[in-house]
């Protein structure tokens, strides 16, 4: 891909994904994600042709792709990891085991509840019981 249709591609993500960055939701931030690695894969690969393999600048093909794999890491898991079509400002990313175990106590908490609850409702029975044999 040349310089032009490289920026023809950039400027239409862009103009398509108007909205400000916290507002774009995860699929559409994974969208533009992919199309920038497609663009500076592309900007390199005709960087690379006009400079030669013996400038200073030259990316090599492992440097390129390394470029290539975090972006398509980024890319592919930019949607599971916010599991929600929500814009990015009212997401959050939380560490699952520390949320699991939150969650697991908050669990435990509501079953001492009803256990307190059970407990309360027999021993007022019991307390009427010594009040009124």
């Amino acid at each position: 891909m040349d310089f032009t249709n490289i920026n023809i591609s950039l400027k239409r993500a862009m103009q398509e994904n108007e909205c400000a960055a916290l507002q774009l939701s995860p699929w559409q931030i994974a969208g533009l994600l992919d199309i920038f690695r497609e663009s500076l894969c592309g900007y390199v690969k005709n960087a690379n042709e006009q400079l030669g393999a013996h400038a200073e600048a030259y990316i090599s093909a492992v440097e390129l792709e390394k470029i290539d794999s975090i972006f398509r890491e980024l890319t592919d898991n930019f949607f599971p990891m916010a599991h929600s079509n929500e814009p990015l400002r009212r997401l959050q990313i939380v560490d699952k085991q520390e949320f699991d175990h939150v969650r697991n106590r908050l669990l435990d908490l509501s079953h001492m509840a009803r256990d307190a609850q059970s407990l309360s409702a027999d021993l007022s029975e019991s307390i009427g019981r010594l009040i009124n044999p």
